[in-house]
């Protein structure tokens, strides 16, 4: 199992129901006076930045101190940015642990869950404007990995924080959610801070995939940006550095561990803006003796909940632990319009294929199939055909067959549009008993899609094993029907 802590430039859980509150919670002189002096300590060693302590949540023994970082050359507070102080309560002391300081991942183990239930840096941070983003813009992202790939998800934004999730790819190469267009990048960190806190060593990509809407790609590997990337950027990183238009599903890294960070992992992030910021090299990434120079690193703010497609943001939110989730970047299936190829069977058996303990012939433009008497394996009897189409979640379709039986014995079809990964991801099935000697009818499913697919796959299974006559089919169509309302399947 991977295990993918917080990083603390947002903040992850949030609790209305805790009696610990921001900036007032179990306030005391000697609490202040070690926030002080430790903030002065920072300070005197110098950087490109001092911490000025914004708010607390705290109870008697450990908590938070919210810090806004000031750039010393300005004076000014560095935009959307908020790193947390720990702080722990031996005797009547107070330890202040600052993100980059070693063994912070250590100390913030023994901060009460009751108290990491109740931090929230939002108030302290620009909150997004709805009014600058298109609601339907939020929700047409495609997920950021290769089509057809699964990845799953470790926490996703009512775990780990708004326009926050993490997922676990199952192959390691990332791709564009959206069209847009690449305004930083970086692969050239090699260091891991997770038991520092120090999340600025993760390299990333942020693209600006529409006005306002900025999505960051973070923890990335050393070294695995695409090099059609890179020969657009320079290596300043203090700044936005590239200028490279991407499309939906191109691959622009891969998956790594790079910054705050347990094990590999891709890190989403989606804000009205981003950043970057100047912290010191404290871990010493070159080796050279010198933990004041400056590590640069992006971050987005001012964070909303995207939605992917199919799927609203509220039921990304929703998203629990270990959900497995399928991309698809292709097109989508046209509307309205039949993605059967021969599904008239005037190519006799072109197209499509059989699988199972199946008897099948093409007589007079119409399929005749049956099932053979066997107990041997596999248990069904069944043809089918891939769409050429993947599908989005929530996507409606309607699959018309005409039926009939030309047997003296009654007979079942089910017809099983799926993903085909296969079934246990996901069917929209419909079951049609077929009495004996029954005519050539048209028979009616409507349905859609429980999640995205890669591929679509139509799939038709009789019953039962009596090697009797056939079932007889023709006349088949699928089409994508998105004016369909539809909250289950109907068959007629």
């Amino acid at each position: 199992m991977k295990h993918h802590r917080v990083r603390f430039v947002g903040i992850l859980l949030v609790s209305a129901a805790l009696a610990i509150t921001s900036a007032s919670a179990q306030p005391t002189e000697a609490l202040d006076q070690a926030v002080a002096a430790r903030l002065a300590e920072h300070a005197a060693q110098g950087g490109a930045f001092y911490y000025t302590a914004v708010g607390q949540t705290v109870d008697e023994r450990a908590g938070v101190i919210y810090l806004s970082p000031i750039l010393n050359d300005t004076n000014e507070p560095i935009p959307g940015l908020i790193d947390l102080a720990l702080v722990v309560q031996s005797g009547r002391t107070w330890s202040v642990t600052l993100p980059g300081d070693a063994g912070y991942n250590a100390v913030y183990s023994q901060i009460s869950p009751a108290v990491l239930s109740a931090v929230d840096a939002r108030p302290y941070k620009p909150s997004a404007d709805p009014a600058l983003t298109d609601t339907r813009s939020l929700r047409s992202y495609r997920f950021p990995w290769v089509s057809g790939q699964w990845a799953t998800v470790t926490r996703s934004y009512n775990r780990h924080g708004l326009g926050q999730i993490d997922f676990d790819l199952g192959a390691p190469e990332i791709a564009a959610m959206r069209d847009g267009l690449i305004i930083y990048a970086n692969d050239q960190n090699s260091m891991n801070g997770y038991h520092e806190g120090a999340w600025w060593y993760w390299n990333a990509i942020v693209i600006e995939h529409a006005p306002n809407e900025y999505a960051l790609y973070g923890h990335l590997a050393p070294g695995s940006i695409s090099q059609w990337i890179k020969d657009g950027c320079t290596e300043d990183f203090s700044r936005a550095n590239c200028a490279v238009l991407v499309s939906a599903g191109e691959i622009i890294a891969a998956e790594g561990s790079t910054g705050y960070s347990s094990n590999p992992h891709l890190h989403i992030e989606f804000g009205q803006a981003w950043g970057v910021a100047p912290y010191r090299d404290s871990k010493d990434q070159d080796r050279d003796a010198d933990r004041l120079e400056t590590i640069f690193s992006p971050y987005v703010y001012a964070e909303h909940n995207a939605g992917f497609r199919g799927y609203a943001p509220v039921d990304v939110g929703r998203w629990s632990y270990g959900t497995l989730l399928q991309a698809y970047h292709g097109a989508d299936a046209p509307a309205d319009q039949n993605i059967v190829r021969n599904g008239d069977f005037s190519a006799e058996l072109a197209h499509w294929s059989a699988s199972g303990q199946i008897s099948w012939a093409v007589r007079d433009s119409v399929l005749r199939f049956f099932r053979l008497n066997t107990a041997d394996p596999p248990d069904w009897a069944s043809f089918y055909q891939n769409l050429g189409y993947g599908a989005d979640a929530n996507t409606p379709f309607e699959v018309q067959i005409a039926l009939a039986n030309d047997s003296d014995f009654p007979k079942t079809v089910t017809v099983m549009l799926r993903n085909a990964a296969g079934a246990r991801y996901g069917t929209i099935e419909c079951r049609f008993s077929l009495s004996p000697r029954a005519p050539l009818e048209i028979r009616t499913m409507r349905g859609i899609t429980n999640a995205t697919w890669g591929l679509v796959r139509l799939e038709i299974f009789v019953n039962p094993p009596d090697s009797v006559s056939a079932a007889v089919a023709g006349q088949i169509s699928v089409q994508r029907r998105p004016s369909l309302s539809l909250t289950g399947t109907e068959c007629s």
